[in-house]
């Protein structure tokens, strides 16, 4: 389905996820699409009423032209089941065809779902957009619509703010009922009520920042002031008359938690309290405001600060002195949290211990505060050493670094929860709290590191790329060991992976356990070590270590799961993709694994719900199961069943002709070479370019036979093409070659000229190769080698083709190298092998062969006779009486 988004951010997407920008480019057909997808009631628009929307000032006949050419557009970018008709006059927008995020929110409030629908609400409707010659009506509609999604939205965070004062749950009712004022920043009512709901919970500064705020906003926009009756509320805040309230005594029963709490709850008791009475309510007030502090922080979960008070609670209203470890026992909290306040000329000196259940203390911290109104920072503090003071995330370092590297609370609990989203191989929701942690702190080196590790998990090299080099600038606030930890992610995601190995060596070999180092030495094992005739399953060494410090380390799982099943162990794999779904079902990897799992047995009935769950599924994940079926389930013919099965719901001609591109790699690598014709025959008549380019590669292949009527016929098509034309595309695994056709095609018809004996013409399309990319690096760098080697291959001087082949020293980042069939460089590991075994260095002939086909899907191609070359050198050692292992 197309998702929609007009509420604060414009986005339009399509079922793959790809941003839909020549409709977002377009307003005025942006503008009708969003008219027919939310005007309400939600129906068929008469033709008529359009026209005097949208086109007002043209006569009928020339305003029809212009609605039908709209339509026209609109079908055609988005899919003609979009924009259905009823006769001749009437137009919609079915909501089965197009999701949009305004009529969701109608659909979850009219269904009581008033969170969801604030989830939904980030800003005003079509902010921003303008609609040019639009009528007067259509602005007026728009302004009506904007008024009362705002409203509805306000009125939802009411009413969360009524359930969750009624359930006791003041710190969310305070939540909401900041998001209703930010809503109705003109409702003093709505005002009043965060400022009750904040002194009830004891955060009176922020109390006394929103009137502050609400004086200043009315000032500068009405010249007004606020009424008497919020004046006095904010007085006895500022006066401070009100103590925490007294909590009425309830049946211990009910106090306890429905369900086990997690095992690494803390109950928060209350303080122990000397010097001025005033300062007494400090007491429990800090149950309520380090509970409230810690809680979400990473994998910690507080009691709830009501409950246990309540709990507590004597006859008479007062607390009574605890048995500390009794509550934590009551509420099944793994461990306790006690403290004491000294107050003494108006400075408040604080010292708290954090306990485990057995009573041993597991941390002390201290903090001061020179008066009452630091309370709020010495809290901030006490919680950030609690965090600082113990292993947050299992097997690993960073979470303690990052409370010593930040002095934003706000910024250390959403990098925490970062971490745990990325532990559990939950990429995009770690983006999403890593980006919130830089928000906070934007010199956080750390949230930098690990937000750009997450958009590098999310197949997005370029911004991971940016992120590193941006935290790399905050990197003196770091130890030399962590310095090092960033210098090699930072070379690794730039592509230097000799530099990037040397330091994850020195890293590991000075701190062993350091987890995050030994994943990364790992993961770059695992995909370098192909494109230098070295075995993926090399990375085991470091992933086992990985699981030793961290047995739920999610990403080394999978990756250990891959190595198992090149391996040919399929038991170890198996168990290890029910621990992976066991830890992170939800997981970004939890489909591409399930799909390893049906796709790896006989289960028909799991193979069709994997396939028909991807069919649902974002870009990435599609292309990491496809990959994996293909490469580590070995079963092409599952394969070939998704990719025939994401033709069916690809609507763009770029999707649909990587589809049949796949398949034509899948239909060579089971040596089906009139299929793989026939399938690149499909995709050049749906994408000219990427279909040619692969109809020229197959023909370069030298295990693939072509009369040569057919290498000139497909030749002389590759030079008609003027590949310098080619627009941009915006599809993401085609994007990647952007501005490479040139250097692609002047390559391709090298390898053809050598095929057809023309070594002169294969010399002239290097030497153009050359001209058009002076530089000769990246993938432009590494085509124009293979050619030469090739070239000096055919002439006889294989010993000098290797030699250039061996000094070439690659630097591409290696989802690339996944992604892409030139990228992946398998032509020219193909002809060093090739070049290995014809001068008889056959022990490394065979590494280069052996590690085919373990990184890509597009390397399959090559299996086959890269098979018969390691059977052929097997036997030639065998008769020769060489032990294998030589």
């Amino acid at each position: 389905m197309i998702r929609f988004h007009t509420l604060g951010v414009l986005d339009l997407r399509g079922p793959d996820g790809l941003e839909l920008r020549s409709v977002l480019q377009q307003p005025k057909r942006l503008g009708l699409l969003a008219y027919l997808s939310i005007a309400s009631p939600h129906r068929f628009h008469r033709r008529d009423s359009l026209l005097a929307l949208f086109w007002p000032d043209l006569d009928q006949e020339h305003a029809r032209a212009a609605l039908r050419r709209s339509l026209y557009f609109l079908r055609a970018e988005l899919g003609a089941d979009v924009i259905t008709g009823r006769g001749d006059d009437e137009v919609e927008v079915p909501e089965a065809a197009l999701w949009c995020d305004a009529t969701a929110l109608d659909r979850a409030l009219d269904q009581g779902d008033a969170s969801q629908a604030l989830e939904l609400y980030r800003g005003p409707l079509l902010e921003g957009l303008y609609v040019t010659g639009a009528s007067a009506e259509y602005q007026d509609w728009l302004d009506r619509e904007r008024a009362r999604l705002r409203e509805r939205a306000a009125g939802a965070a009411r009413s969360l703010v009524d359930r969750s004062e009624a359930d006791g749950r003041l710190s969310d009712a305070a939540r909401w009922a900041r998001r209703a004022v930010e809503l109705s920043p003109d409702d003093e009512g709505a005002l009043r009520r965060l400022l009750v709901l904040l002194d009830r919970v004891g955060d009176r500064s922020a109390a006394l920042r929103a009137y502050d705020q609400f004086v200043r906003r009315m000032a500068e926009e009405f010249e007004l002031g606020p009424s008497a009756e919020t004046n006095a509320l904010v007085d006895v805040i500022k006066a401070r008359v009100e103590t925490v309230a007294p909590r009425a005594r309830g049946a211990a029963e009910s106090v306890a938690p429905d369900t086990p709490l997690p095992a690494g709850t803390i109950a928060v008791l209350p303080f122990s309290v000397r010097g001025d009475s005033r300062f007494a309510y400090l007491g429990e007030g800090m149950v309520e405001l380090l509970a409230t502090k810690l809680d979400g922080a990473g994998d910690i979960r507080t009691v709830d600060p009501r409950a246990l008070l309540r709990l507590l609670a004597r006859e008479d209203g007062t607390p009574a002195p605890p048995d500390a470890r009794a509550v934590a026992e009551h509420f099944g909290a793994g461990r306790y949290l006690m403290g004491s306040i000294v107050e003494a000329g108006g400075r408040i000196e604080t010292s708290a211990s954090l306990y485990a259940a057995d009573g041993k203390v597991l941390a002390r911290v201290h903090a001061n505060a020179t008066g009452e109104d630091d309370i709020f920072d010495l809290v901030d503090e006490l919680a950030r050493q609690i965090l600082m003071a113990q292993r947050v995330g299992p097997g690993t370092r960073l979470a303690r670094l990052a409370a010593l590297t930040t002095t934003s609370l706000d910024a250390l609990k959403a990098y925490l929860m970062g971490e745990r989203e990325l532990r559990a191989g939950r990429y995009f929701d770690a983006m999403e709290a890593f980006q919130a942690a830089v928000d906070a702190d934007e010199s956080f080196a750390l949230a930098y590191y690990r937000l750009s590790a997450a958009a590098a998990g999310c197949a997005l090299p370029d911004l991971a790329r940016e992120l590193a080099d941006r935290g790399f600038d905050h990197r003196q606030r770091l130890s030399p060991h962590d310095r090092l930890v960033f210098s090699a992610q930072r070379a690794w995601l730039h592509g230097a992976v000799a530099e990037a190995e040397s330091l994850y060596n020195t890293i590991t070999g000075t701190y062993p356990d350091d987890v995050e180092a030994w994943f990364h030495l790992g993961d770059l094992i695992f995909h370098s070590n192909p494109l230098r005739g070295r075995s993926a399953v090399e990375a085991r060494g470091p992933f086992e270590r990985v699981i030793r410090l961290d047995p739920d380390h999610v990403a080394a799982m999978v990756h250990l799961a891959r190595i198992s099943a090149i391996e040919a162990r399929r038991g170890e794999m198996l168990d290890l993709i029910e621990r992976i779904l066991r830890v992170s079902p939800q997981g970004d990897q939890a489909l591409a694994m399930r799909a390893l799992r049906a796709f790896s047995g006989e289960d028909r009935a799991a193979m069709t719900r994997v396939a028909e769950e991807l069919q649902e599924a974002r870009a990435i994940t599609v292309a990491i199961a496809f990959s994996d079926v293909a490469l580590y389930a070995g079963n092409l013919g599952g394969a070939e069943l998704l990719a025939r099965s994401f033709i069916q719901v690809a609507r763009s001609p770029e999707l649909r002709a990587l589809c049949h591109i796949v398949l034509a790699h899948l239909a060579l690598a089971a040596e089906r070479a009139e299929v793989a014709r026939q399938e690149l025959e499909q995709a050049e008549a749906l994408d000219r370019a990427w279909g040619l380019e692969m109809r020229a590669l197959f023909a370069t292949l030298p295990f693939v036979q072509q009369t040569e009527g057919e290498l000139h016929q497909i030749r002389r098509a590759l030079e008609a093409w003027d590949a310098g034309t080619l627009a941009p595309s915006m599809f993401l695994i085609f994007a990647m070659h952007n501005d490479l056709h040139p250097a692609i095609r002047a390559y391709l018809l090298g390898l053809l000229d050598v095929r057809l004996g023309d070594l002169a013409g294969a010399a002239a399309q290097r030497a153009e190769l050359g001209a058009l990319q002076p530089e000769l690096t990246g993938l432009a760098g590494s085509l124009e080698v293979e050619l030469r080697a090739t070239i000096a291959r055919a002439e006889g001087r294989p010993e000098e083709a290797l030699t250039l082949l061996e000094r070439s020293r690659p630097e591409l980042w290696f989802q690339l190298t996944v992604a892409s069939p030139f990228f992946s460089l398998a032509s020219q590991r193909f002809l060093r092998a090739e070049l290995l075994n014809e001068v008889g260095r056959t022990a490394e002939a065979a590494g280069w062969y052996a590690s085919i086909a373990e990184r890509s899907p597009y390397e399959l191609i090559y299996a086959p006779p890269a098979r018969r070359r390691l059977m052929e050198i097997r036997e030639a050692r065998g008769r020769a009486g060489t032990p294998a292992g030589d």
